[in-house]
């Protein structure tokens, strides 16, 4: 599990767009303002506006600007949008294939987790993150052992063929 550098570069310069509110911001001094090249901040752009998080104008006095309420986006919105979920390990993955799935001892900690991470990520909208609010939220079937069965069962989440 990795938050990419592209996914890190792209929560930054939506930091920005939400402190800008409704204003344009330049995709040049939103690569100056995180210290990327010019090209790379295009690419976030786009994958940005592709995911319908931002809009883009174009012209001389074109830029960028938010699309969705800060409010009502996750962090965990944002980087399923830039890189895919996050996978904890291969057998976690959408696809993924492991010939000990169904009776590894490990791959049912690995989807608790990859849920628990994916909660708390959850609970935390982008104007939480921007204005610091420290109050994400994890659920509390995280502190129940008993609940564990719940949120870890690879074939409710996986398909019969992990059980």
């Amino acid at each position: 599990m990795d938050i990419s550098r592209k996914t890190d570069y792209a929560l930054r310069i939506l930091s920005m767009l939400v402190e800008e509110g409704d204003e344009l911001l330049s995709v040049r001094i939103a690569a100056e303002r995180v210290g990327v090249p010019y090209s790379f901040a295009r690419s976030i752009q786009h994958g940005l506006s592709h995911a319908g998080i931002i809009e883009s104008v174009r012209g001389v006095r074109g830029g960028m600007r938010l699309k969705v309420d800060p409010e009502e986006i996750s962090v965990y919105d944002v980087i399923v949008a830039v890189q895919g979920p996050l996978c904890i390990n291969d057998c976690t993955a959408p696809n993924g294939e492991c010939g000990r799935m169904g009776s590894c001892c490990f791959h049912p900690l690995w989807v608790g987790t990859e849920a628990l991470v994916r909660d708390y990520l959850s609970s935390v909208s982008l104007a939480d993150a921007v204005s610091r609010r420290r109050f994400p939220a994890v659920d509390a079937r995280f502190t129940d052992r008993a609940a564990f069965a719940e949120y870890a069962d690879c074939s409710a989440l996986r398909g019969p063929r992990c059980a």
